[in-house]
């Protein structure tokens, strides 16, 4: 949505009023300056400049005024939609076990921990885990992530 745009037309109005001013008196100089011959092209210069200056004001105003626009379905068409990243169902499912696991004591001693026990088992890296399941720092919560990462990297063989 374009900015909002009140009260612009006084200001707008100012700005050529002096660009006039500015340019009658270069003109006027100049004009004085030139022979009778040679005074017809100091007064289009003049006019050359103010409509080359107009004509740069409103090239820029459409233009903003196009970048402000919504993109037309020709141009929808052209972008390429993104791309959703597709994760394996069974990464998100581990991924909610996981944070379910830091949030609940009994569901990381009943369930994550025999897991990691037996990957541990059939790694041959369970002698790295601890004989008993890490405790949280709150009574009903279960290990923390890092302490989780931990035993991950154990079971996976590095340390």
């Amino acid at each position: 949505m374009p900015p909002r745009r009140e009260r612009v037309w006084p200001g707008l109005l100012g700005r050529y009023l002096v660009l006039v001013v500015v340019l009658g008196l270069i003109a006027t100089s100049a004009y004085a300056a030139f022979d009778a011959d040679d005074r017809p092209v100091v007064v289009r210069l003049a006019v050359a400049a103010f409509v080359m200056v107009v004509l740069i004001h409103i090239h820029s105003h459409w233009r903003a005024a196009l970048d402000w626009a919504p993109p037309s379905s020709f141009e929808q068409a052209r972008r390429p939609e993104p791309v959703e990243p597709k994760v394996a169902s069974v990464l998100v499912r581990l991924q909610r076990q996981v944070e379910h696991g830091v949030g609940s004591r009994r569901f990381f001693s009943e369930v994550l921990w025999p897991r990691l026990v037996q990957l541990g088992e059939e790694r041959g890296t369970r002698s790295r885990l601890p004989d008993e399941p890490p405790l949280g720092r709150w009574r009903k919560r279960g290990p923390s992530l890092a302490v989780i990462a931990e035993l991950v990297r154990r079971v996976a063989g590095e340390r």
